[in-house]
């Protein structure tokens, strides 16, 4: 082999591990890479407003939700961030899972007692859970099990959105505070 055919070869590599390397740096962050699969691209610099954070709110849990008080559940609070760390709606669904307490684990997670899903893709249903007032969403998950006071559960959320990766958050509550 010449030395011409040498040299050439080892600058087309060269050029082409450059040019791997700029086009792996201009990917925006939040771009296709980032994205979930089947995701839909929301353009910049509307995806900075999209949700990038969801937090299960102090105020969740155990209630009463008839005045008579048979009907028992969980009140979830859900607030979602965007990324300037700003309260914003989320537009998906959302998922919750109840879990028994252990106390002396890293992860507290203990059986899995109930899974509710609620979908606020349709602005008509996301309003119906939108709290103008403390900017969170709200959800009344039913429960038929009898919940005992003073008793600690896990609450996990995980939101799923065509435009957005999927957001985690878990609460650790006592039941009647």
């Amino acid at each position: 082999m010449s030395k011409n055919t040498s040299r050439r070869r080892g600058q087309a590599l060269l050029g082409s591990v450059l040019a791997a390397i700029v086009l792996a740096g201009c990917q925006e962050p939040g771009g296709p890479a980032s994205r979930p699969a089947g995701s839909q691209a929301v353009p910049a610099p509307l995806t900075l407003l999209l949700p990038s954070k969801i937090r299960i709110h102090s105020f969740t849990g155990t209630r009463a939700f008839s005045r008579a008080g048979g009907v028992k559940g969980i009140d979830v609070r859900i607030q979602a961030t965007d990324a300037y760390g700003d309260a914003t709606k989320a537009f998906g669904q959302f998922r919750f899972e109840l879990y028994r307490y252990k106390p002396t684990r890293a992860d507290p997670k203990g059986a899995r007692l109930a899974v509710w899903t609620v979908d606020v893709r349709d602005p008509k249903r996301n309003r119906l859970h939108w709290n103008n007032i403390l900017r969170t969403y709200q959800f009344q998950l039913l429960w038929d099990q009898p919940i005992p006071v003073g008793q600690k559960f896990v609450l996990t959320a995980c939101f799923e959105s065509p435009y957005t990766p999927r957001l985690f958050d878990q609460h650790v509550f006592t039941s009647g505070e």
